[in-house]
This record gives C-alpha cells, sequence and structure tokens, in this order.
C-alpha cells in the first residue's frame, strides 16, 4: 500500500497500493523509537513507547522481538535490492549491515533495551545479511562499529546535526561511499578491536522501515518499504515476507504514483504483484510459498468482502501471481516503466 502525499489511508487487512509516494514517510515524524541503517537494504524501526510491547509475544521482551524481525528483514531487503538492481531508478553501494544505537530509543526504555540488547553509547550491528559482504567479511551481529574508512565514528557522531539519528546518517554515509573501492570497518567484539573490509555491491537504493504502530500493514513512496511489525510477526517464513517486501519494492522500481483511475490503480497494483515476484524468485525465495500468506489472510479475514475496491481480491491476485510463476527469468529485464 501507498501513502498518498503524507496522508494516505492506511488498510489494515490489505497489502496494496494507495495514489501517490512523493512525501509518504517522514523520517522525523517516523523514527521515534528503534532506529537501524541497513547499507544497501536501509531498515528503521518506527512507533512510539509502549506500542512494541503489543506486538511482541508476552513471553519476550519488546526490543528482541524487534531485533529479530529486524534481523530477518537485513537479509530479506539486502536480497531484493540486489536482485532489482537494474530496475531501480536510484542504487548504492549495498553491504548488507544492520545498525542499531541506543540514542534513537525512548529516554525511558534505554535501560533496559541496553541490558537485553548488550547496547551502550556506539552504534551496535544489529543485523548481517547471510551472504552479503558484511558477511562475508567476517562482521558478526552484536559488533560494535568504531571507525569508517579510518575515521572514528564517535568524531561522525559528534559532527552531525543535534537531534540527527546515529543509525540513519551512518547508514546514508555509508551508502553514498563507492561500490568500486572496499570499505574499511573498525570494530570492537568482546573488548578486542577487529580491523575488516567490506567489498560493497551496487544495489537498489530502497529502505526497509519497520512500523510498530497499526495493524498488518504495508506502504512505500518513492525510496521506503514500510512493514509493520504485526504483519512480519503475522509471515510464516521469509518467502512470504520477501514476497510482500517485493510488490512495495515493485513499486518503487516503477516509480508509481497518482492513479487517475481505479483501473490505472489496479493495473499499477497488478504490476507491482508480479515484479515483487520476479525480485522475490530472483532473490532466491520461493513465490510458491509466499502465495500462502494471502490464501491464510483470505481465509483469517472476515471483512473480506469490504475490502478496497482498487484492488483485486486476494484468490485473484494469487491467481494472477500463480501464473506468472513459469516466467520468472532472472536476472528479471522488465523495464521499470512497462
Amino acid at each position: 500500500m501507498q501513502r498518498n502525499g503524507g496522508h494516505g489511508v492506511t488498510i489494515a487487512d490489505e497489502v496494496s497500493i494507495k495514489p501517490g509516494f512523493m512525501r509518504v514517510l517522514d523520517r522525523k515524524d517516523l523514527l521515534r523509537s528503534a532506529c537501524l541503517a541497513v547499507a544497501g537494504a536501509a531498515m528503521m524501526v518506527t512507533g512510539m513507547p509502549g506500542v512494541p510491547a503489543s506486538a511482541a509475544p508476552s513471553s519476550e521482551p519488546w526490543p528482541v522481538t524487534l531485533r529479530a524481525q529486524m534481523a530477518r528483514l537485513t537479509t530479506i531487503g539486502f536480497r531484493l535490492n540486489h536482485a532489482a538492481v537494474e530496475q531501480c531508478p536510484r542504487t548504492s553501494a549495498a553491504i548488507g549491515l544492520t545498525l542499531d544505537h541506543i540514542g534513537a530509543y525512548p529516554q525511558g526504555d534505554r535501560p533496559a533495551v541496553a541490558q537485553l540488547l548488550g547496547m551502550d553509547d556506539a552504534p551496535q550491528v544489529a543485523g548481517v545479511a547471510t551472504g552479503g559482504p558484511a558477511d562475508v567479511a567476517g562482521v558478526k551481529v552484536g559488533d560494535d562499529l568504531i571507525s569508517i574508512d579510518g575515521r572514528k565514528v564517535s568524531d561522525i557522531v559528534a559532527a552531525m546535526p543535534k537531534g540527527a539519528l546515529v543509525s540513519d546518517e551512518l547508514e546514508q554515509r555509508l551508502a553514498q561511499l563507492p561500490a568500486t573501492a572496499p570499505i574499511r570497518l573498525g570494530l570492537r567484539r568482546g573488548g578486542d578491536d577487529i580491523a575488516v573490509a567490506v567489498q560493497p555491491l551496487q544495489a537498489c537504493a530502497a529502505r526497509y522501515v519497520i512500523k510498530t504502530d497499526g495493524g498488518i500493514d504495508a506502504f512505500s513512496d518513492a525510496e521506503n518499504v514500510a512493514i509493520s511489525s504485526k504483519l512480519i510477526a503475522f509471515t510464516a517464513n521469509d518467502d512470504e515476507l520477501a514476497l510482500i517486501a517485493g510488490h512495495e519494492l515493485g513499486h518503487i522500481a516503477h516509480q508509481d504514483g497518482d492513479a487517475g483511475s481505479i483501473t490505472q490503480r489496479r493495473a499499477m497494483e497488478d504490476r507491482a504483484d508480479i515484479t515483487g515476484l520476479h525480485f522475490a524468485a530472483c532473490a532466491g525465495f520461493d513465490p510458491e510459498a509466499g502465495l500462502q500468506f494471502w490464501l491464510r489472510r483470505e481465509r483469517q479475514d472476515m471483512l473480506r468482502w469490504f475490502r478496497d475496491p482498487t484492488h483485486r481480491s486476494r484468490t485473484e491476485r494469487v491467481k494472477l501471481m500463480r501464473e506468472e510463476i513459469p516466467k520468472v527469468h532472472c536476472p528479471f529485464s522488465q523495464p521499470a516503466s512497462g
């Protein structure tokens, strides 16, 4: 689903697209709780204090639940962005690294978050994309990031504008580095300083956002894919989550904007379903397994007859995508405007 000029309607029981996306996700509004950056597949966690707890099982603290969701999207987002590199309007250096910082959490939650996640004042590696450049270079979850290409992270942070989000700023810095040369990272692991050289890949510059408020929901704008924590929790596997994220990435690839009619908007939705399926399949996910999300959601949705008229029914969407599976070819080369 896409938001319209910053005020579009969220449909809690549909993963779909609304018209317009040029100013959907204002980072200053969104980044109010945990914020993390994924180089090449940037990810942020958004929501107000108290909201995350409702999305977490009672047996697990919400920071732990969110960290697990961050880890899933780190790998999924990196793989999708790499698969979509030829179709996206903007690309950047990608290393498959998720950063988190204690300063992005609400003040009152920081002591508990620090204890649960082992965080201090340094940016911490919260996720590493399996098989990605950071993983290959030996970066581990829990490492503290101390320097980038020889410059101390503490100096970089000190030079940031007041109120800047550390993870967001560092993610942008990493993404803006050339993908033609290794990025030298200084890490601290268990009290030991470690130096690694990470060779970036060129990938789609889309960012992935976890929203801790709202229902089972996903939407996108020109450069961000937002997925609710509840939707992530509802997915049975990464194939399902990749198909949903791939759909939103399809809208970014096609630069979908305002639709002039319901017919045009449905055409955008169909195209995003098809494009997203190709992205997910080319990223190594099973599209048939991913389609089970829609079928399960259809069985559980008592209000399905009141769905948004701009979208096909879920069963029709599944039929459309199933017919496309035999046509999948990688790398996906359909023109982004096609």
